[in-house]
């Protein structure tokens, strides 16, 4: 039995001692202790919510003092003793399932935002909080069968959320991984459109393998209206974590068009051709960098005569502070009262 833990006040010692004193009357561990056990021993230990909260801050606190993992954070624990968001993530689950099944996972960019959005949703209704989501990296995440584990801790189930199939957390969670693991090859948005095109984007039964080298990075990233993700991959923020989940429940989902594109038959304007859902109605002509080209040319040429024009504003400048310069010298010589 692990009693002796430093730093616990007595309060807090005497609930791990009750707590070390059931797991070796039960034949489980202590330390660690798997969120299973904890919540067990609170089953089996009734009280007042606060009385609970105490408890777990002990449990917490003693594994917290060795290093180890704090088996109260998971999502079961947190969830036992908070009524008003057990309800609420009820709610969530009710309609989140049928959502994700709707969410475009091919085409561009539909399925590059899909992807994405469907994970957050599907984090989401397995119970973690925004500011969780925000600061998960892409090595918390393991596949055990149909089940995600997040940080060691949190088990997100088919059952837990009904999605099943294509629509089920693993299934999310690979197609993302998917996309994660072209980013590592520094993938161009011509590769991902194709990557993401309905008649060619293949199914993966494994994920990727996340390398060390990436482990450390957002799990959930920041994507411009372009398609593309900062070079140094950035996570989505709580608020826009809040509001991209607020929007996919309200029925409101940002409409991400694809990108306008060049045509040869207007090469000094953009237009944007239409496409269906899910596919991309735009392809580069042969002419596309031939424009880009002549516009160079032709803005080198127009700016060609701009350091001449900013040497002569910098003298009339000049002439303009002697000038000032030399009324204030006058001013100052009548305030004198020289003459």
């Amino acid at each position: 039995m692990a009693y002796g833990i430093s730093g616990l006040g007595r309060s807090a010692g005497h609930t791990w001692a009750l707590f070390c004193d059931w797991c070796a009357a039960s034949d489980r561990s202590s330390l660690p202790a798997t969120p299973s056990t904890l919540a067990e021993f609170l089953d089996h230990h009734p009280a007042a919510v606060a009385t609970q909260r105490r408890r777990v801050s002990a449990v917490n606190a003693a594994h917290r003092s060795r290093g180890m993992a704090e088996p109260g954070r998971s999502v079961p624990i947190r969830l036992a003793l908070a009524e008003r968001r057990r309800e609420r993530l009820t709610e969530i689950r009710g309609c989140a399932a049928s959502i994700i099944d709707g969410i475009l996972s091919s085409g561009w960019p539909y399925g590059l935002f899909g992807r994405r959005d469907a994970l957050i949703l599907t984090l989401v209704s397995a119970g973690l909080t925004y500011r969780d989501i925000s600061t998960l990296r892409r090595g918390d995440i393991e596949v055990a069968g149909p089940d995600l584990i997040v940080s060691g801790l949190h088990r997100v189930t088919p059952t837990m959320l009904g999605s099943y199939g294509e629509s089920g957390p693993v299934s999310v969670y690979r197609r993302w991984a998917q996309l994660q693991s072209m980013f590592d090859r520094s993938a161009s948005i011509s590769m991902l459109r194709e990557f993401l095109d309905p008649d060619r984007s293949p199914s993966m039964s494994e994920s990727p393998v996340v390398t060390a080298q990436h482990a450390e990075e957002p799990l959930v990233v920041r994507i411009d209206r372009w398609g593309y993700t900062p070079w140094t991959p950035e996570p989505l923020t709580v608020q826009s974590l809040s509001a991209l989940t607020r929007a996919h429940l309200n029925g409101r989902p940002a409409a991400h068009r694809p990108r306008t594109l060049w045509t040869t038959n207007d090469p000094d304007s953009a237009v944007l051709q239409g496409a269906e859902p899910g596919r991309s109605g735009f392809v580069l002509d042969n002419a596309y960098y031939e424009h880009g080209i002549r516009a160079r040319r032709d803005a080198h040429i127009r700016l060609a005569e701009l350091d001449d024009r900013f040497d002569d504003i910098n003298d009339r400048v000049d002439d303009l502070l002697r000038t000032l310069v030399d009324i204030l010298d006058e001013h100052d010589g009548w305030d004198r009262g020289d003459c």
